[in-house]
């Protein structure tokens, strides 16, 4: 049995830091120097992305191919990812040898008549705060106080466009560290809940799949009043299971469905005992599939064949999961 459940980490200070990412080709000696760069320029390597969505408030940071973006790569391999195993089989997002086809696959059942509710955590990495990203270095993996801060302060920015005065900080969308943040820093709360949905489904063959910011749980042979009865419960329990964290559901988005009328879950279709293409992008692929038989420029037709490669592999992928 599973003995602790965080990473134990005990980060003292930068010097200790510069060890945990330095390697062969990488002494400590230059890791030092990395970090204190990016902590004296954070500021300077990091913009706004521009496939960020202002009108839903979704900002997308990118620090590729800058001293930041190094730096962060190299917090999310050597020092997050080695602790992925502690992670519970249900956490898919963020996590190494995860994906989201294995997450929808999760969610099959040995048993028919299948009811899916799916959920969206509403801007997901804005509600993990510069506060909850420290707490978790300081209490949960046993870093200092102070070094516990500075990694906050590396993984985390302003809410908000950039440069906007915003005081509160949170994980950054885009940075690679975010998603495995994400679910460290939910990470009690995720496991309540998977609690709780075993208890309320129990002999119904509940599953439940965290990918990121998407929550999917099934169970068969449920009356669909039991699931909606569920779905309030759910939301409600999201925002009073933690009392430094709250962790808001987008009602928008979230939906019931049944086999019988098409169970998607993170872009895969969810069959008794198989995945496929989800809608979206099956259509994607049929619309590149009549333009490539349409379309006789020689460039414009291996630009399409190329695509459509990519989204075959995909469909395998997704198939033989």
């Amino acid at each position: 049995m599973q003995s602790r459940r965080y990473p134990k980490l005990f980060i003292r200070s930068k010097n200790e830091l510069a060890k945990h990412i330095s390697h062969e080709n990488f002494p400590k000696e230059k890791a030092l120097v990395l970090i204190n760069d990016v902590i004296a320029n954070f500021d300077f390597y990091w913009k706004d992305s521009v496939h960020s969505d202002p009108l839903k408030e979704k900002f997308i940071r990118n620090a590729k191919h800058t001293k930041l973006g190094l730096l962060l790569r190299k917090l999310n391999t050597l020092v997050l990812a080695p602790h992925d195993k502690l992670l519970p089989k249900f956490i898919y997002g963020g996590v190494k040898e995860m994906s989201h086809a294995k997450a929808a696959k999760n969610l099959l059942g040995s048993k028919r008549k299948r009811i899916l509710l799916k959920m969206d955590l509403k801007k997901f990495f804005e509600q993990v705060s510069s506060e909850r990203v420290a707490y978790f270095f300081q209490n949960k993996c046993e870093c200092s106080k102070k070094t516990s801060e500075m990694l906050s302060c590396l993984c985390c920015v302003p809410i908000g466009p950039k440069n906007n005065g915003a005081s509160k900080k949170a994980i950054a969308r885009g940075f690679s560290t975010s998603p495995r943040l994400a679910a460290w820093c939910n990470l009690d709360i995720f496991i309540k809940l998977e609690r709780l949905i075993q208890k309320r489904l129990s002999g119904h063959d509940p599953k439940i799949s965290v990918y990121v910011d998407d929550i999917g749980i099934t169970a068969s042979r449920l009356p669909r009043e039991v699931m909606e009865k569920l779905r309030d419960e759910v939301s409600s329990f999201l925002l009073t299971a933690d009392s430094k964290q709250q962790l808001e559901i987008n009602q928008d988005k979230t939906i019931i469905t049944s086999h019988e009328e098409g169970m998607e879950y993170v872009g895969a279709r969810l069959y008794r005992n198989k995945l496929g293409l989800g809608k979206k992008a099956k259509s994607k692929r049929d619309q590149t599939k009549n333009k490539l038989k349409k379309n006789s420029d020689p460039k414009v037709r291996e630009s399409l064949r190329r695509k459509l490669n990519g989204m075959n592999h995909h469909k395998k992928y997704i198939e033989t999961t």
